[in-house]
């Protein structure tokens, strides 16, 4: 049970303590009480988005158990083909870390990446859903994030 997070709601998310906004309530209840995971990377294109006290909030969650962090070496040729490949959205990073991990449901604002994120060409077997607010709190259980486990 995985989630991304994209950048434009990263800030709002990993402030301490944690926001309780109505929308990131059902998540931060989500990765406690039952089982998600944050699923991150801390590299290419995610270095420049995910950094300084943001990275360190990361790293708390992973060693709770709440995150796992995916080299970004394992996915920047699926990065760089993604962003050629027609994408809306400046984000082939965000795509590419949710193939290689499995994780199908992501957390954003960004229009052109949920687009792209919900794309039967860019996110399939199973499709990618994506959580904008309380009203989604249902697709908090269907998440799935099968290629990886916390030791990757």
């Amino acid at each position: 049970m995985c989630i991304i997070i994209d950048a434009n709601k990263m800030g709002g998310f990993l402030t301490e303590p944690p926001n309780q906004a109505a929308a990131a309530a059902p998540i931060h209840d989500w990765l406690r009480k039952k089982g998600g995971k944050i699923v991150y990377s801390t590299g290419g294109k995610f270095a420049a988005e995910v950094r300084g006290r943001a990275q360190e909030r990361l790293t708390l969650y992973a060693r709770s158990g709440q995150a796992i962090q995916i080299d970004a070496r394992r996915f920047q040729d699926d990065e760089s083909s993604l962003a050629n490949d027609g994408i809306k959205s400046d984000d082939p990073h965000v795509l590419a870390l949710a193939r290689e991990s499995g994780a199908r449901l992501l957390y954003t604002d960004d229009a052109d990446l949920m687009d792209d994120f919900k794309d039967k060409r860019f996110i399939d077997k199973p499709r990618g859903k994506v959580y904008r607010n309380q009203t989604h709190v249902g697709l908090l259980t269907k998440s799935t994030c099968a290629r990886v486990t916390a030791g990757d």
